[in-house]
């Protein structure tokens, strides 16, 4: 395999901040809307970065790609988990609720299922990766990282996983866009009750009169020290404690630490930081962070590994199957089932989209199941890793 173009550090760093101001940039020209509405900028962010190491103009490896995971990584999640608004999801009502539960399960057991299946042909650190697929599936991208990171899971796997998020994941959201075309007659069979849509819409029609500021060079200081402080003071109490296990490292418990915290912070009047843009500073650093972890996917290993989309396809569909049973129970209209799942499978970034598309009304419920996940998706990603590695013990 020939060497990378691009090694140094700094100019590593350049390629892929360049990359990902390009891929916004593009992404607001208005030509282009229908390319980016259905493959949004995220897909990008990290896809265009995976191509270059396939072609070999970056590395897989580089201590830039460890720097970001460890010490950015943190930070973002402090300014995307200060602004979560616990109180406006537990309001979201039971049947949201229970039917995003049902997906979080089913990803789970799905992984469960999968590992049990396929462990002949999977390799000795497919627990690990089977843990940060959980993260992702449950939460979002920056869970995967998160449980990734913390589990050291090779850059390789991690690669690979990365490559069945996006392949599988959104195959499986263009079939939840297809769904949505028949929704009315899902319903009339189901017995839904779709008064419970205009329940919760009725709820968050308050969140699209936020109020918002631009924001000054006082929120921006106070932005960057919590988020570097909570960060440096994690690391150092998850330096001190121990070991638990073979997931509860060093790292994990900065994590987790950190991950309570910042939710804690969210409760406080701290929480007015996102008024003045405090998750847009994060998913700016968080976008960067994302492309070098799809700069550690490499095309060209894809190969040896074919076991893990078809991993990722049995876990698709023990989450569609436990999620479909959530709402024929509930007796719930079909959109809570795009909606969670989508949350559940996509993340932030197209779980808006696929909710507008059931219920233009209702995209905000997407975003906050998405919230949701993205709360609980590295705790749930960690716990699968432990149940996983006692089974490949």
């Amino acid at each position: 395999m020939m060497a990378a173009l691009i090694k140094d550090p700094v100019f590593l760093l350049a390629y892929l901040a360049g990359v990902v101001g390009l891929v916004f940039q593009v992404s607001r020209v208005p030509r282009l809307q229908g390319l980016f509405d259905r493959l949004p900028a995220l897909v990008w962010t990290f896809f265009i970065p995976m191509l270059s190491t396939s072609a070999g103009l970056i590395p897989d490896e580089s201590p830039l790609y460890r720097a970001l995971a460890r010490y950015l990584l943190p930070a973002c999640l402090v300014l995307l988990l200060i602004s979560a608004e616990l109180k406006a999801i537990a309001r979201l009502g039971r049947t949201a609720l229970v039917v995003m539960a049902a997906g979080c399960l089913g990803v789970a057991l799905g992984c469960v299922a999968a590992f049990l299946i396929l462990r002949p042909w999977l390799p000795a650190e497919a627990w690990k990766a089977a843990g940060a697929l959980a993260g992702t599936w449950i939460g979002g991208s920056a869970n995967l990282i998160a449980v990734g990171t913390t589990l050291g899971l090779s850059p390789e796997l991690q690669g690979i996983i990365i490559i069945v998020d996006t392949v599988v994941g959104y195959t499986w959201m263009g079939l939840l866009i297809s769904f949505a075309a028949h929704q009315d007659r899902f319903d009339r069979w189901n017995g839904a009750d779709r008064a419970v849509m205009d329940g919760v819409g009725a709820r968050l029609a308050e969140r699209k009169a936020k109020a918002s500021r631009p924001m000054a060079v006082a929120d921006a200081t106070l932005m960057v020290g919590l988020a570097i402080v909570l960060t440096a003071a994690c690391l150092w109490v998850g330096g001190v404690l121990p070991p638990v296990g073979r997931v509860l490292n060093q790292f994990s418990w900065a994590i987790l630490l950190l991950t309570s915290v910042a939710l804690l912070l969210s409760l406080t009047p701290l929480s007015r930081l996102e008024e003045a843009g405090a998750s847009t500073l994060g998913y700016a650093g968080f976008y960067l962070l994302l492309a070098s972890v799809g700069a550690q996917g490499d095309l060209r290993k894809v190969a040896a590994h074919p076991q893990f989309v078809l991993f990722g396809v049995i876990v698709i569909a023990v989450h569609a199957l436990l999620t479909l049973a959530a709402i024929r129970l509930l007796r719930a209209p079909l959109f809570f089932f795009g909606a969670a799942s989508q949350a559940c499978v996509g993340g932030y970034s197209s779980a808006p989209v696929v909710a507008a598309i059931y219920h233009p009304a209702l995209a905000p419920v997407g975003l906050l199941l998405a919230v949701l996940g993205n709360v609980i998706g590295t705790y749930a990603g960690l716990l699968v890793a432990q149940v996983l590695s006692g089974l490949a013990a």
